[in-house]
Parts: C-alpha cells; sequence; structure tokens
C-alpha cells in the first residue's frame, strides 16, 4: 500500500480561527506524543491572523492542513473535521491547550483494552497567568458519568478520543452553541461506554477569549435545555421548574441555604425522578439513589429552621437517610428544639 495513503491509528481535529498566539505550543504538543501513528487535521476557519504561515512552517508530514474560505463557525468546522478523520480513533485538540506527552498511549490503551468503551476523556488541568493551576476531576466509570450528564458535561471536551465506528454519522448539533459536546456525549452514551482516565493528560489554557459574557449565558441557556431532553428521555416534563429542581439535585453544587418547602419539593422530585428511572431502566438505580441520597443530605444540612413536618418527610420517604452518621447530630438537635416546644 502507498505510504500516503495508511489509515492512521488516531485523527486529531484540531479548530483553529485567529490562534496565532499559542497554537506553535498547542501543535507541538501533538507532535510530541508518544504514540506516533497519527494524522493532525488543522482547520484554519477563516483567520485573519498568522495561523496559516505558522501550520505551514512545520514540515511533519503528519499535518493535514485544511482551510475554510470563509469563516463558518466553531461547529461545522468540527463537523468538517470529524467528515475528513480517516483514523481508527478520532482525538479533540484545542489551538489553545498543551496535550502532555503520554496521553493518546494512555488513552489508547483504555480504548483498546477496553471494547465497550467508546468515548475516553481525561481529567486536565485549567491555568492562567498568576493563578495557582487546578486540576479538574471528572468521574471515571460510564454509570456515574451517566448520572452526572443529566446536569454537567462530565467530560472535557479537549481531552476526548472517540472511536470512529461509535461517532459513526453522529454530528455536534448547532442548536446548542457553547454546549455541542455536552449535547453530543448525551445522544453518544446512549449507545457506548464512557471512561475518564484519573489523571490530568492535557492542560486547558484559561483567558479572557476563551468565552464571552454572551458566550456564557447562552452556554447556560442551552446546557439547561439539554437537561430537559433527558428529562422527556425518562418521560419527566421539561418544565422549567423541573429542570431548575433537577440541576438543584444533581448539580456541582447545592444553593447556600434552603426552606422547609424547597427541601420537601426536591425530595418529591427525587422520588419521581427514581420511579421514573425504575421503568425506563437508563441509571444504574443503586447508585441513582446512592448520589441522589448523599445530595439531599448536603439540602437538609443548609435547611434553615428544620421543623417537625420536615423530619417526618425525611423519614416517611428516605428512612436509610436518617442513620447516616453525617445526619445523625442535627437530627438531635432538631429532636431537642421539637421536645423543649
Amino acid at each position: 500500500m502507498d505510504e500516503d495513503l495508511k489509515v492512521p491509528k488516531i485523527s486529531v481535529v484540531m479548530p483553529v480561527y485567529n490562534g496565532e498566539k499559542y497554537l506553535k505550543e498547542a501543535i507541538d504538543s501533538i507532535l510530541n506524543q508518544t504514540l506516533i501513528d497519527f494524522e493532525l487535521l488543522i482547520i484554519n476557519d477563516g483567520s485573519s491572523d498568522h495561523t496559516e504561515s505558522i501550520v505551514k512552517s512545520y514540515m511533519d508530514d503528519r499535518i493535514v492542513y485544511l482551510k475554510n474560505e470563509q469563516n463558518i463557525g466553531l461547529i461545522k468546522t468540527l463537523n468538517k473535521g470529524l467528515d475528513l478523520a480517516r483514523g481508527e480513533f478520532i482525538a479533540r485538540m484545542d489551538q489553545d491547550d498543551i496535550s502532555l506527552p503520554e496521553r493518546f498511549e494512555k488513552q489508547i490503551s483504555v480504548l483498546e483494552k477496553n471494547p465497550e468503551i467508546g468515548v475516553c476523556g481525561t481529567w486536565f488541568t485549567l491555568f492562567r497567568e498568576n493563578q495557582e493551576d487546578q486540576i479538574i476531576k471528572h468521574p471515571e466509570s460510564n454509570d456515574s458519568i451517566k448520572i452526572g450528564l443529566l446536569t454537567s458535561c462530565l467530560v472535557g471536551h479537549p481531552t476526548v478520543m472517540i472511536r470512529k465506528m461509535v461517532i459513526g454519522d453522529y454530528r455536534y448539533d448547532i442548536n446548542y452553541q457553547a454546549a455541542e459536546d455536552y449535547e453530543l456525549w448525551t445522544r453518544l452514551i446512549k449507545i457506548t461506554g464512557f471512561h475518564n482516565i484519573q489523571e490530568s493528560l492535557l492542560r486547558y489554557r484559561f483567558h479572557h477569549t476563551n468565552m464571552s459574557v454572551l458566550e456564557n449565558s447562552v452556554q447556560v441557556i442551552n446546557s439547561k435545555m439539554i437537561t430537559g431532553n433527558q428529562l422527556q428521555y425518562i418521560d419527566i416534563s421539561n418544565s422549567e421548574e423541573n429542570i431548575d429542581l433537577c440541576r438543584d439535585l444533581l448539580g456541582s453544587a447545592p444553593k447556600f441555604r434552603y426552606t422547609n418547602d424547597e427541601f420537601r419539593n426536591l425530595l418529591t422530585f427525587a422520588n419521581k425522578l427514581e420511579f421514573q428511572n425504575s421503568k425506563k431502566k437508563v441509571y444504574d438505580e443503586e447508585k441513582f439513589r446512592g448520589i441522589i441520597n448523599k445530595r439531599l443530605i448536603e439540602v437538609f444540612n443548609k435547611t434553615a429552621n428544620q421543623n417537625f413536618s420536615t423530619l417526618t418527610f425525611l423519614l416517611k420517604n428516605r428512612k436509610e437517610i436518617i442513620l447516616q452518621r453525617s445526619m445523625i447530630n442535627n437530627i438531635k438537635t432538631l429532636a431537642k428544639i421539637i421536645l423543649k416546644k
């Protein structure tokens, strides 16, 4: 076979738009991978800076340079990359991030040893000028990722590697700007396993051009829509109230303080979630209940002026929570208050 026609192990999809400042560092981090069998698809989305000259300065034949005649936006450019990718696996890379040298080797190892896994991400390190690095940690197992995707994107987009046979005809949806990866994961997790390597294998550069205030607000709106889509999948209305309850129950952090009514509403919604899941069998039931109970404990402990009615409601619906060590002191205190009245 002609060497030029050899199918690479990995196709790396890297869209670029006016990325001259950090582009060389990003490209070098890919070319310096310990696993060398890949093609690097760099797609210039109509840049007006020196992006093209930077890419063309490289003599590495693994680089495939493509140029959009006009700016078509990130999502369409990503989909173009998926269309053109020839590799058995597809990896994502952003124009301003840094992949650690063993990233590809470690992801390929996981994917080849575990054929049920179709999407493999990693932890990543958030870094910015004059601030301490922060490692962003996402859950490892498919069940935990699936539950977490109800409210949050738990696979770092620039860390991901996907089997080409899994991605198939799936593409990023133009209707979910700034959350296109999150929306795609919620579709793919219905057909394949997910896994996050519990090690930071990418440095994610955070700077003022990452996302505008407008893009951030669009991301919040679209993320809520994605939560609504998943509620509908288990036959729960995607009303604004249900979306907010779901994100409060399973999101990254509870509110600072709750009223007794808010706690009871959240517990009622938790029961509804579990009941619908027991019928649809989407999430592992034991793990689902465990995660929900953990959050309910947090919320109960943040409920102001807890009363006998709330405690009775909790006992009726979640007896197992009462036995949790973190709840015992609170309940003892509440009982003393009630007895004194």
